[in-house]
Protein backbone atom coordinates (compact mmCIF):
# COMPACT_ATOMS: atom_id res chain seq x y z
CA UNK A 1 0.00 0.00 0.00
CA UNK A 2 1.29 3.48 -0.84
CA UNK A 3 -0.05 6.81 0.24
CA UNK A 4 -0.79 9.34 -2.51
CA UNK A 5 -0.18 12.96 -1.60
CA UNK A 6 -3.44 14.39 -2.96
CA UNK A 7 -3.25 17.80 -1.36
CA UNK A 8 -5.95 19.29 -3.54
CA UNK A 9 -8.49 16.97 -1.98
CA UNK A 10 -7.14 17.20 1.54
CA UNK A 11 -7.08 20.97 1.49
CA UNK A 12 -10.44 21.52 -0.17
CA UNK A 13 -12.62 19.02 1.65
CA UNK A 14 -10.63 18.35 4.77
CA UNK A 15 -10.02 14.66 4.20
CA UNK A 16 -6.85 12.58 4.25
CA UNK A 17 -6.96 10.49 1.09
CA UNK A 18 -5.42 7.02 0.79
CA UNK A 19 -5.43 4.57 -2.05
CA UNK A 20 -4.45 0.98 -2.60
CA UNK A 21 -2.16 0.74 -5.58
CA UNK A 22 0.91 -0.91 -6.93
CA UNK A 23 4.33 0.70 -6.40
CA UNK A 24 4.63 4.10 -8.06
CA UNK A 25 4.99 3.86 -11.81
CA UNK A 26 7.70 5.55 -13.81
CA UNK A 27 7.14 9.25 -14.39
CA UNK A 28 5.38 10.55 -17.47
CA UNK A 29 4.51 14.13 -18.26
CA UNK A 30 1.37 15.96 -19.26
CA UNK A 31 1.37 19.33 -21.00
CA UNK A 32 -1.26 21.83 -19.84
CA UNK A 33 -1.88 25.50 -20.51
CA UNK A 34 -0.93 28.10 -17.94
CA UNK A 35 -4.10 30.02 -16.88
CA UNK A 36 -2.22 32.97 -15.38
CA UNK A 37 -2.50 36.46 -16.83
CA UNK A 38 0.36 38.59 -18.11
CA UNK A 39 0.64 42.34 -17.89
CA UNK A 40 1.26 44.25 -21.16
CA UNK A 41 5.03 44.04 -20.57
CA UNK A 42 4.82 40.23 -20.36
CA UNK A 43 5.24 39.92 -16.59
CA UNK A 44 2.94 37.32 -15.05
CA UNK A 45 0.58 38.67 -12.41
CA UNK A 46 1.67 35.77 -10.18
CA UNK A 47 5.14 37.27 -9.87
CA UNK A 48 3.75 40.60 -8.67
CA UNK A 49 1.40 38.80 -6.30
CA UNK A 50 4.27 36.70 -4.92
CA UNK A 51 6.18 39.90 -4.18
CA UNK A 52 3.16 41.23 -2.27
CA UNK A 53 2.98 37.94 -0.35
CA UNK A 54 6.64 38.17 0.62
CA UNK A 55 6.23 41.77 1.77
CA UNK A 56 3.10 41.08 3.83
CA UNK A 57 3.93 37.63 5.18
CA UNK A 58 1.08 35.82 3.43
CA UNK A 59 1.93 32.12 3.01
CA UNK A 60 -0.76 30.84 0.63
CA UNK A 61 -0.74 29.75 -2.18
CA UNK A 62 2.21 27.62 -1.08
CA UNK A 63 3.91 27.50 -4.50
CA UNK A 64 2.86 30.93 -5.79
CA UNK A 65 4.92 31.99 -8.78
CA UNK A 66 6.71 28.64 -9.06
CA UNK A 67 6.23 27.73 -12.71
CA UNK A 68 8.23 27.91 -15.91
CA UNK A 69 6.63 31.06 -17.29
CA UNK A 70 5.92 29.37 -20.61
CA UNK A 71 2.50 29.25 -22.26
CA UNK A 72 2.31 25.56 -21.38
CA UNK A 73 3.55 23.74 -18.31
CA UNK A 74 4.89 20.19 -18.27
CA UNK A 75 3.76 18.35 -15.14
CA UNK A 76 5.31 15.05 -14.06
CA UNK A 77 2.65 12.43 -13.39
CA UNK A 78 3.36 9.39 -11.21
CA UNK A 79 0.01 7.63 -10.88
CA UNK A 80 -3.22 9.53 -11.58
CA UNK A 81 -3.34 12.51 -13.94
CA UNK A 82 -6.49 14.23 -12.68
CA UNK A 83 -5.66 14.61 -8.96
CA UNK A 84 -1.99 15.33 -9.60
CA UNK A 85 -2.71 18.15 -12.07
CA UNK A 86 -5.28 19.49 -9.63
CA UNK A 87 -2.74 19.45 -6.80
CA UNK A 88 -0.17 21.20 -9.00
CA UNK A 89 -2.65 23.95 -9.96
CA UNK A 90 -4.07 24.30 -6.45
CA UNK A 91 -0.66 24.86 -4.87
CA UNK A 92 -0.02 27.72 -7.33
CA UNK A 93 -3.30 29.49 -6.58
CA UNK A 94 -4.91 28.66 -9.92
CA UNK A 95 -8.10 26.98 -8.67
CA UNK A 96 -11.07 28.05 -6.57
CA UNK A 97 -10.51 25.10 -4.24
CA UNK A 98 -12.68 22.77 -6.28
CA UNK A 99 -11.29 20.24 -8.79
CA UNK A 100 -10.64 21.61 -12.27
CA UNK A 101 -10.51 20.01 -15.72
CA UNK A 102 -6.85 19.94 -16.87
CA UNK A 103 -6.51 22.48 -19.73
CA UNK A 104 -4.71 20.29 -22.24
CA UNK A 105 -4.04 21.49 -25.78
CA UNK A 106 -6.82 19.33 -27.19
CA UNK A 107 -9.38 20.71 -24.74
CA UNK A 108 -8.31 24.32 -25.23
CA UNK A 109 -8.39 24.00 -29.03
CA UNK A 110 -11.90 22.53 -28.77
CA UNK A 111 -12.98 25.42 -26.54
CA UNK A 112 -11.66 27.96 -29.05
CA UNK A 113 -14.16 26.61 -31.60
CA UNK A 114 -16.72 28.65 -29.67
CA UNK A 115 -15.40 31.93 -31.08
CA UNK A 116 -14.02 33.23 -34.36
CA UNK A 117 -11.75 35.74 -32.63
CA UNK A 118 -7.98 35.06 -32.82
CA UNK A 119 -6.55 33.23 -29.82
CA UNK A 120 -4.11 36.06 -29.09
CA UNK A 121 -6.76 38.79 -29.31
CA UNK A 122 -6.82 40.83 -26.09
CA UNK A 123 -10.45 41.15 -24.99
CA UNK A 124 -9.57 43.39 -22.04
CA UNK A 125 -7.07 44.13 -19.33
CA UNK A 126 -8.40 42.96 -15.97
CA UNK A 127 -7.91 44.49 -12.56
CA UNK A 128 -6.65 44.35 -9.92
CA UNK A 129 -3.25 43.42 -11.42
CA UNK A 130 -3.81 44.31 -15.07
CA UNK A 131 -3.52 40.85 -16.61
CA UNK A 132 -4.40 40.69 -20.31
CA UNK A 133 -7.49 38.55 -20.91
CA UNK A 134 -6.73 37.10 -24.32
CA UNK A 135 -9.24 34.82 -26.00
CA UNK A 136 -6.88 31.92 -25.30
CA UNK A 137 -6.63 32.71 -21.57
CA UNK A 138 -10.42 32.90 -21.41
CA UNK A 139 -10.62 29.50 -23.12
CA UNK A 140 -8.06 27.96 -20.74
CA UNK A 141 -10.01 29.04 -17.67
CA UNK A 142 -13.27 27.98 -19.33
CA UNK A 143 -11.89 24.47 -19.78
CA UNK A 144 -10.85 24.40 -16.13
CA UNK A 145 -14.36 25.43 -15.05
CA UNK A 146 -16.05 22.69 -17.08
CA UNK A 147 -17.50 24.88 -19.84
CA UNK A 148 -18.60 23.86 -23.32
CA UNK A 149 -17.36 25.69 -26.47
CA UNK A 150 -20.74 27.33 -27.08
CA UNK A 151 -20.39 29.19 -23.78
CA UNK A 152 -17.43 31.22 -25.09
CA UNK A 153 -19.47 34.14 -26.53
CA UNK A 154 -21.09 34.68 -23.12
CA UNK A 155 -17.73 34.56 -21.34
CA UNK A 156 -16.06 36.95 -23.77
CA UNK A 157 -18.94 39.40 -23.30
CA UNK A 158 -18.69 39.01 -19.52
CA UNK A 159 -14.99 39.87 -19.58
CA UNK A 160 -15.71 42.96 -21.69
CA UNK A 161 -18.37 44.10 -19.22
CA UNK A 162 -16.45 43.64 -15.97
CA UNK A 163 -13.49 45.48 -17.52
CA UNK A 164 -15.52 48.65 -18.07
CA UNK A 165 -14.35 51.51 -15.83
CA UNK A 166 -17.86 52.11 -14.45
CA UNK A 167 -18.00 48.53 -13.18
CA UNK A 168 -14.93 49.22 -10.99
CA UNK A 169 -13.50 45.70 -10.99
CA UNK A 170 -10.44 46.91 -9.10
CA UNK A 171 -12.60 48.05 -6.22
CA UNK A 172 -14.80 44.97 -6.35
CA UNK A 173 -11.87 42.54 -6.50
CA UNK A 174 -10.06 44.09 -3.55
CA UNK A 175 -12.84 45.28 -1.24
CA UNK A 176 -13.43 43.95 2.27
CA UNK A 177 -17.11 43.61 1.32
CA UNK A 178 -18.46 40.23 0.12
CA UNK A 179 -19.63 41.54 -3.27
CA UNK A 180 -19.13 39.53 -6.47
CA UNK A 181 -20.05 39.77 -10.18
CA UNK A 182 -23.58 38.57 -10.90
CA UNK A 183 -24.38 37.53 -14.47
CA UNK A 184 -27.94 37.92 -15.85
CA UNK A 185 -28.72 36.42 -19.24
CA UNK A 186 -31.78 37.14 -21.36
CA UNK A 187 -32.90 36.49 -24.91
CA UNK A 188 -33.18 33.38 -27.14
CA UNK A 189 -29.68 32.24 -26.10
CA UNK A 190 -31.07 31.21 -22.70
CA UNK A 191 -32.87 28.25 -24.27
CA UNK A 192 -30.14 27.59 -26.83
CA UNK A 193 -27.55 27.07 -24.08
CA UNK A 194 -29.98 25.28 -21.77
CA UNK A 195 -29.50 27.86 -19.04
CA UNK A 196 -31.78 27.40 -16.05
CA UNK A 197 -34.18 30.32 -15.64
CA UNK A 198 -36.73 28.37 -13.58
CA UNK A 199 -36.67 26.53 -10.27
CA UNK A 200 -33.39 27.06 -8.40
CA UNK A 201 -32.04 29.38 -11.12
CA UNK A 202 -29.34 30.72 -8.77
CA UNK A 203 -28.59 27.27 -7.41
CA UNK A 204 -26.83 24.09 -8.42
CA UNK A 205 -27.47 21.34 -10.91
CA UNK A 206 -27.10 23.04 -14.31
CA UNK A 207 -23.87 22.89 -16.26
CA UNK A 208 -24.30 26.19 -18.08
CA UNK A 209 -25.20 28.34 -15.06
CA UNK A 210 -22.53 26.75 -12.90
CA UNK A 211 -19.59 26.52 -15.28
CA UNK A 212 -20.01 29.89 -17.04
CA UNK A 213 -20.15 31.75 -13.74
CA UNK A 214 -17.30 29.72 -12.29
CA UNK A 215 -15.18 30.43 -15.37
CA UNK A 216 -15.65 34.20 -15.02
CA UNK A 217 -14.51 34.04 -11.39
CA UNK A 218 -11.47 31.96 -12.37
CA UNK A 219 -10.60 34.47 -15.09
CA UNK A 220 -10.77 37.36 -12.61
CA UNK A 221 -8.66 35.32 -10.17
CA UNK A 222 -6.04 33.95 -12.54
CA UNK A 223 -5.84 36.59 -15.26
CA UNK A 224 -6.80 39.63 -13.22
CA UNK A 225 -4.87 38.56 -10.12
CA UNK A 226 -7.64 38.59 -7.52
CA UNK A 227 -6.17 36.24 -4.91
CA UNK A 228 -7.90 35.64 -1.56
CA UNK A 229 -5.89 37.16 1.26
CA UNK A 230 -3.43 38.83 -1.11
CA UNK A 231 -5.49 41.25 -3.19
CA UNK A 232 -9.03 39.97 -2.49
CA UNK A 233 -9.53 41.20 1.07
CA UNK A 234 -13.19 40.25 1.59
CA UNK A 235 -13.65 39.97 5.35
CA UNK A 236 -16.09 37.05 5.20
CA UNK A 237 -16.73 36.42 1.49
CA UNK A 238 -19.70 34.55 0.09
CA UNK A 239 -20.49 31.38 -1.93
CA UNK A 240 -21.38 33.56 -4.92
CA UNK A 241 -17.65 34.06 -5.39
CA UNK A 242 -17.76 30.74 -7.26
CA UNK A 243 -21.24 30.67 -8.82
CA UNK A 244 -23.50 33.71 -9.30
CA UNK A 245 -25.56 33.53 -12.49
CA UNK A 246 -29.22 33.40 -13.47
CA UNK A 247 -31.45 33.99 -16.47
CA UNK A 248 -34.74 35.77 -17.09
CA UNK A 249 -37.72 33.42 -17.23
CA UNK A 250 -39.19 34.71 -20.49
CA UNK A 251 -42.21 32.40 -20.39
CA UNK A 252 -43.30 33.56 -16.94
CA UNK A 253 -42.41 37.23 -17.44
CA UNK A 254 -45.58 39.32 -17.99
CA UNK A 255 -43.62 42.43 -18.96
CA UNK A 256 -41.06 43.34 -21.60
CA UNK A 257 -37.71 41.52 -21.37
CA UNK A 258 -35.23 43.03 -18.94
CA UNK A 259 -32.78 43.75 -21.73
CA UNK A 260 -35.32 46.07 -23.38
CA UNK A 261 -35.34 48.13 -20.17
CA UNK A 262 -31.55 48.24 -20.51
CA UNK A 263 -31.85 49.65 -24.03
CA UNK A 264 -31.50 46.58 -26.26
CA UNK A 265 -33.83 45.24 -29.00
CA UNK A 266 -36.43 42.64 -28.02
CA UNK A 267 -34.85 39.82 -30.08
CA UNK A 268 -31.31 40.45 -28.83
CA UNK A 269 -29.20 38.07 -26.76
CA UNK A 270 -27.98 40.20 -23.88
CA UNK A 271 -25.71 39.68 -20.91
CA UNK A 272 -25.95 42.03 -17.95
CA UNK A 273 -23.43 42.08 -15.10
CA UNK A 274 -23.76 43.79 -11.75
CA UNK A 275 -21.70 43.78 -8.56
CA UNK A 276 -23.88 41.85 -6.13
CA UNK A 277 -23.72 41.99 -2.35
CA UNK A 278 -25.69 38.82 -1.64
CA UNK A 279 -29.24 37.48 -1.61
CA UNK A 280 -32.08 38.54 0.72
CA UNK A 281 -35.13 36.26 0.68
CA UNK A 282 -38.52 38.00 0.42
CA UNK A 283 -41.39 35.82 1.68
CA UNK A 284 -44.51 37.17 0.03
CA UNK A 285 -46.79 34.28 0.99
CA UNK A 286 -50.43 35.36 1.31
CA UNK A 287 -49.65 39.04 0.74
CA UNK A 288 -51.64 41.44 -1.37
CA UNK A 289 -49.90 43.29 -4.16
CA UNK A 290 -49.17 46.36 -2.03
CA UNK A 291 -48.42 44.17 0.98
CA UNK A 292 -45.68 42.37 -0.94
CA UNK A 293 -44.16 45.59 -2.26
CA UNK A 294 -44.15 47.14 1.23
CA UNK A 295 -42.23 44.11 2.53
CA UNK A 296 -39.64 44.66 -0.21
CA UNK A 297 -39.43 48.35 0.75
CA UNK A 298 -38.97 47.40 4.41
CA UNK A 299 -36.08 45.09 3.47
CA UNK A 300 -34.47 47.94 1.53
CA UNK A 301 -34.90 50.38 4.40
CA UNK A 302 -33.17 47.92 6.71
CA UNK A 303 -30.02 47.81 4.61
CA UNK A 304 -26.91 49.71 5.62
CA UNK A 305 -25.58 52.45 3.27
CA UNK A 306 -27.47 55.60 2.33
CA UNK A 307 -27.01 55.15 -1.42
CA UNK A 308 -27.10 52.24 -3.85
CA UNK A 309 -26.34 52.61 -7.54
CA UNK A 310 -28.15 49.39 -8.44
CA UNK A 311 -30.69 47.14 -6.76
CA UNK A 312 -32.11 43.94 -8.26
CA UNK A 313 -35.48 42.49 -7.26
CA UNK A 314 -36.01 38.94 -8.57
CA UNK A 315 -39.74 38.25 -8.57
CA UNK A 316 -40.99 34.66 -8.60
CA UNK A 317 -43.54 33.47 -11.16
CA UNK A 318 -46.69 33.50 -9.02
CA UNK A 319 -45.96 36.93 -7.56
CA UNK A 320 -45.25 38.36 -11.02
CA UNK A 321 -48.54 36.94 -12.26
CA UNK A 322 -50.42 38.49 -9.32
CA UNK A 323 -48.82 41.90 -9.81
CA UNK A 324 -49.57 41.89 -13.53
CA UNK A 325 -53.21 40.96 -12.90
CA UNK A 326 -53.48 43.93 -10.51
CA UNK A 327 -52.17 46.27 -13.21
CA UNK A 328 -48.61 46.76 -12.00
CA UNK A 329 -45.90 47.53 -14.54
CA UNK A 330 -42.16 47.35 -13.90
CA UNK A 331 -42.06 51.12 -13.64
CA UNK A 332 -44.93 51.27 -11.13
CA UNK A 333 -43.37 48.51 -9.01
CA UNK A 334 -40.02 50.30 -8.87
CA UNK A 335 -41.62 53.67 -8.09
CA UNK A 336 -43.81 52.26 -5.29
CA UNK A 337 -40.91 50.47 -3.62
CA UNK A 338 -38.63 53.50 -3.81
CA UNK A 339 -41.37 55.73 -2.37
CA UNK A 340 -41.87 53.41 0.61
CA UNK A 341 -38.23 52.57 1.37
CA UNK A 342 -37.84 55.33 3.96
CA UNK A 343 -36.85 55.70 7.60
CA UNK A 344 -37.43 58.52 10.14
CA UNK A 345 -34.70 61.16 10.21
CA UNK A 346 -33.85 60.34 13.83
CA UNK A 347 -32.91 56.80 12.74
CA UNK A 348 -31.19 58.08 9.60
CA UNK A 349 -29.17 60.52 11.74
CA UNK A 350 -28.19 57.78 14.18
CA UNK A 351 -27.24 55.43 11.37
CA UNK A 352 -25.30 57.78 9.11
CA UNK A 353 -24.68 61.22 10.68
CA UNK A 354 -23.78 60.44 14.29
CA UNK A 355 -20.90 58.18 13.32
CA UNK A 356 -17.14 58.59 13.18
CA UNK A 357 -17.16 58.29 9.39
CA UNK A 358 -19.60 60.10 7.10
CA UNK A 359 -20.99 57.63 4.60
CA UNK A 360 -20.67 58.19 0.88
CA UNK A 361 -23.83 58.96 -1.06
CA UNK A 362 -25.78 61.16 1.35
CA UNK A 363 -27.56 64.04 -0.42
CA UNK A 364 -26.67 67.61 0.61
CA UNK A 365 -30.23 68.43 1.65
CA UNK A 366 -30.26 65.76 4.36
CA UNK A 367 -27.85 67.84 6.48
CA UNK A 368 -30.50 70.59 6.66
CA UNK A 369 -33.32 68.37 7.97
CA UNK A 370 -34.51 69.28 11.49
CA UNK A 371 -37.71 67.26 11.97
CA UNK A 372 -36.81 63.92 13.65
CA UNK A 373 -39.95 62.34 12.19
CA UNK A 374 -39.29 63.40 8.59
CA UNK A 375 -39.17 60.31 6.37
CA UNK A 376 -35.89 60.01 4.48
CA UNK A 377 -35.29 57.71 1.48
CA UNK A 378 -32.95 54.93 2.62
CA UNK A 379 -31.25 53.99 0.52
CA UNK A 380 -31.37 56.40 -2.37
CA UNK A 381 -31.43 54.09 -5.41
CA UNK A 382 -30.24 55.13 -8.85
CA UNK A 383 -31.74 52.08 -10.54
CA UNK A 384 -34.10 49.43 -9.18
CA UNK A 385 -34.25 46.55 -11.65
CA UNK A 386 -37.13 44.08 -11.73
CA UNK A 387 -36.38 40.59 -13.04
CA UNK A 388 -38.81 37.68 -13.32
CA UNK A 389 -36.92 34.43 -12.73
CA UNK A 390 -37.15 31.20 -10.81
CA UNK A 391 -39.90 28.64 -10.31
CA UNK A 392 -43.45 28.69 -9.00
CA UNK A 393 -44.29 29.99 -5.56
CA UNK A 394 -44.19 33.34 -3.80
CA UNK A 395 -40.57 33.43 -2.67
CA UNK A 396 -38.71 36.33 -4.25
CA UNK A 397 -35.16 37.60 -3.76
CA UNK A 398 -33.57 41.00 -3.31
CA UNK A 399 -29.94 41.52 -4.36
CA UNK A 400 -28.33 44.84 -3.37
CA UNK A 401 -25.65 46.19 -5.65
CA UNK A 402 -22.19 47.21 -4.50
CA UNK A 403 -21.55 50.90 -3.80
CA UNK A 404 -21.47 53.05 -6.96
CA UNK A 405 -21.11 50.21 -9.48
CA UNK A 406 -23.94 50.30 -11.99
CA UNK A 407 -25.28 47.47 -14.11
CA UNK A 408 -23.39 46.84 -17.35
CA UNK A 409 -25.07 45.19 -20.35
CA UNK A 410 -24.07 44.25 -23.86
CA UNK A 411 -25.47 42.29 -26.77
CA UNK A 412 -23.62 39.00 -27.16
CA UNK A 413 -21.73 38.66 -30.44
CA UNK A 414 -22.20 35.16 -31.81
CA UNK A 415 -19.55 33.47 -33.99
CA UNK A 416 -20.20 32.58 -37.62
CA UNK A 417 -20.46 28.88 -36.72
CA UNK A 418 -23.08 29.43 -34.00
CA UNK A 419 -25.81 27.31 -35.59
CA UNK A 420 -23.34 24.45 -36.02
CA UNK A 421 -22.27 24.68 -32.38
CA UNK A 422 -25.86 24.52 -31.17
CA UNK A 423 -26.65 21.60 -33.48
CA UNK A 424 -23.66 19.67 -32.14
CA UNK A 425 -24.82 20.36 -28.59
CA UNK A 426 -28.30 19.03 -29.36
CA UNK A 427 -26.88 15.87 -30.95
CA UNK A 428 -24.75 15.20 -27.88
Amino acid sequence: MCRNRLLFGALTIGLMIFCLCSPCQAQRTIEVYNPSGQQPDGVYVDMILKKIMDETGVKRPLFAGKFSGQKKERIAIRTDELPEVNEWFYLRGWTDGLPIVPPTEQRVMEMLKGTDLPADFVVAGLDPMGGQATVEKIAVNAVMAGCRPEYMPVLITAVELVARPDFDLKGLATTTNPDVPLMILSGPIVKQLDINSGTNTLGRGWQANTSISRALHLIIQNVGGSWPGVTDMSTIGQPGDIIMMLAENSEANPWNPLHMELGHPRAANVLAVMAAEGTHSILGIGQSDEGFLKIVAAHLAGLERPHRATMLLIIAQDTAKMLDKKGWTREKVAAFISDHAKIPFRLYKERYLDTSVLRKGMPDWVFRVKDPDAMIPSPLIDRLLILVAGGTGEKSTLIPGWYDAGIMSKEIRLPSNWDELIQQKEIQ
